[in-house]
């Protein structure tokens, strides 16, 4: 038997530090968002443009890492510690060679890249040098991504939540100084702050290697197996694949859509854009609260598989639901009450707020079903079920959110907070079709379906 309480103070244990790094993360974040939002909308559509172009990249690595997160997670919990130093290594051998050429396509065609979103000649004029700096960095979030998804495996988050505060130290220290030219140095204005982000990734990378790697205090000190670093193995690869490229799929699948629902949000103003990338940092202050559940359903999901844990895996998902749902109902009430309070914070031009605020009213309504479908989907995934996390997200965004979004802009023309409430219903849809496949599939009871133990196997373990 379990205790209950024990394993709150797990998952919590779990959870903070992943909390309080997303804190750091979004808080970051906002200050540079605030920093460029006093700039013109034109450089805060740019900004815009140019983060949703690198994060669709981004979002093939961290679907990797989720692969790398399930896989090492499942060896942690066998107590086999070797296999997750080299479940770590074979994605850095295969996805930083991949990342590189990436940022090399982006940075010597950034204007095919920026057309797919927008062909307003004025954003691609401040846009084109801001993608180019970001390009750069590329590779090094891909180690970091890779780096945290290995102390995370192992349930240790503080590691990447120290990472994090000294990345958005350092971003926004250097935003600071260069985009306003602050203690005597040049104003470089969006060139400033993209230089001030690159530079801060970078710092991120150096730091997570270096705890991976220590000799005295590296999470692999004492992990060691007698494989070349470059040497590749078909199994990792395929467990890691296999895993991670759905979830990449899934994340893709997003950042495409996004190049649409930008195109028909543009075409309402670059008001309408810029108010809306406000509005998603806005949001972010509540959403820092739950990006954690996604990560700690997956990999306390694995563990206890691992385990062969039925009772374990249980309680972690109806622990992981409980303190969900209590704080989504306190993200639904910021949202609720205090939008014009979240955009004023973000930027001081009060059509932007106007226009912000509703987005950021109306999320309030997607806050629940966002924060439970992060649970169910980890937890499906992590019991087996690689692709149906994908389809759920395919199905909620192309087909609802999408969908919704063109017919509302470009053939009814109907009011921008029609579109508002095109992504809530795409959240309430997901969410609702996770529990159907939850129930149908039987995850509750993974661990009692799984097949037994060859007898070799359970002799070796002995």
């Amino acid at each position: 038997m379990h205790n209950r309480k024990e394993v709150s103070r797990q998952i919590y244990r779990m959870l903070i530090p992943m909390i309080l790094e997303n804190v750091l993360t979004t808080s970051a974040s906002l200050v540079t968002t605030a920093m460029v939002g006093r700039l013109s909308a034109l450089e805060i559509s740019a900004q815009g443009v140019g983060g949703r172009i690198t994060n669709t990249y981004l979002s093939l690595f961290k679907g990797l890492a989720i692969g790398v997160t399930v896989v090492a997670a499942l060896y942690f919990g066998e107590g086999r510690r070797d296999k997750c130093r080299r479940t770590v290594e074979q994605a850095f051998a295969t996805a930083i060679p991949l990342g590189m050429v990436i940022t090399a396509l982006v940075a010597l065609f950034p204007t095919w890249f920026i057309h797919l979103f927008t062909s307003d000649a004025d954003i691609l004029s401040y846009a084109v040098g801001y993608l180019r700096i970001l390009a750069a960095g590329l590779p090094f979030v891909a180690i970091t991504c890779f780096v945290t998804a290995a102390f995370q495996s192992q349930g240790n988050t503080k590691t990447p939540m120290m990472i994090a505060g000294i990345v958005n130290v350092v971003n926004i220290a250097l935003g600071w100084l260069l985009i306003f030219g602050n203690l005597g140095l040049p104003a470089m204005g969006l060139t400033g702050a993209g230089i001030a982000l690159v530079s801060a990734q970078i710092v991120g990378a150096g730091i997570g290697l270096v705890l991976l790697y220590h000799k005295r205090i590296g999470l692999f000190h004492g992990a060691h197996h007698d494989k070349k670093f470059f040497s590749l193995e078909k199994g990792y690869l395929r467990d890691i694949y296999t895993t991670g490229l759905p979830a990449s799929c899934e994340n893709l699948l997003w950042q495409f859509a996004t190049i649409i629902i930008s195109r028909v949000i543009l075409s309402y103003g670059t008001n309408s854009y810029a108010a809306y990338q406000l509005g998603l940092q806005a949001e972010g202050v509540c959403d820092m609260l739950s990006v954690g559940f996604i990560t700690a359903s997956t990999t306390l999901a694995a563990r206890a598989i691992g385990q062969r844990d039925s009772e374990l895996y249980k309680i972690y998902f109806r622990q992981l639901i409980r303190i969900s749902m209590t704080i989504s109902v306190f993200t639904c009430a910021v949202l609720f009450f205090c939008p014009r309070f979240l955009m004023s914070l973000l930027t001081d031009k009060q059509d932007l707020i106007e226009i912000g605020m509703k987005y950021v009213f109306i999320m309030g309504f997607a806050q629940i079903p966002q924060n439970l479908s992060k649970i169910f989907n980890g937890t499906i995934r992590s019991a087996g079920h690689k692709y149906t996390p994908m389809v759920i997200s395919f199905t909620g965004i192309w087909l609802v959110r999408v969908a919704l979004c063109c017919l509302s802009g470009w053939v009814f023309h109907w009011d921008i907070t029609a579109l508002w409430w095109a992504i809530a219903l795409d959240q309430t849809v997901r969410v609702l079709l996770s529990i159907l496949v939850f129930w149908k599939k039987r995850v509750y009871h993974a661990v009692e379906n799984l097949p037994p133990v060859p007898e070799e196997e359970a002799a070796a373990e002995v």
